[in-house]
């Protein structure tokens, strides 16, 4: 079967025809979903503003403002977004070579652990992860020497033999 000519020239010559729309997801513009993290509740996907929780388990009632989620790709999972930002902490450190660099660290759930997740301009930063902590006396980074921790993948984590 040839093709059609018609189409094929206004594919070409029309801009509007060069991009697909936006996809439903599954024929419906919001979709509420059941999740047991963050935490167990009713969470619901608004597009263009994503997902926010908009029930909890325990509560009969809805939440009076939807609390947005985020996906973090440090953790690989669900967290809030005021929990995100809190934990994401801007610092500059002297790498081995002596020069300094300024990186958006991210703590991990220890408390006390940080991996730098994005470079200055604000790129993530996909790992292996190096971690860090923050020095109580100095308030500068330094690089942790303790075994990995459990709460970021193995795969994602910088062997301290390499270092």
């Amino acid at each position: 079967m040839a093709p059609n000519l018609f189409l094929c020239l206004r594919t070409i010559f029309c801009p509007t025809y060069w991009f697909q729309r936006g996809h439903r997801i599954q024929g419906s513009i919001a979709r509420e979903e059941h999740w047991d993290s963050p935490v167990p509740g009713i969470y619901k996907y608004i597009p263009s503003q994503g997902w926010h929780l908009v029930c909890r388990d325990s509560s009969d009632y809805d939440e009076k403002v939807p609390a947005p989620v985020v996906y973090c790709r440090i953790l690989h999972r669900y967290i809030f977004e005021d929990e995100f930002d809190e934990r994401c902490r801007w610092d500059t450190v002297i790498l081995d070579d002596g020069q300094t660099e300024k990186f958006l660290f991210f703590q991990l759930d220890d408390g006390f652990t940080y991996v730098a997740g994005w470079d200055s301009k604000g790129k993530f930063i996909p790992g292996p992860y190096q971690r860090w902590y923050r020095d109580p006396v100095t308030k500068s980074m330094q690089k942790a020497l303790f075994p990995p921790s459990s709460n970021v993948s193995r795969v994602s984590i910088i062997p301290d033999k390499l270092n």
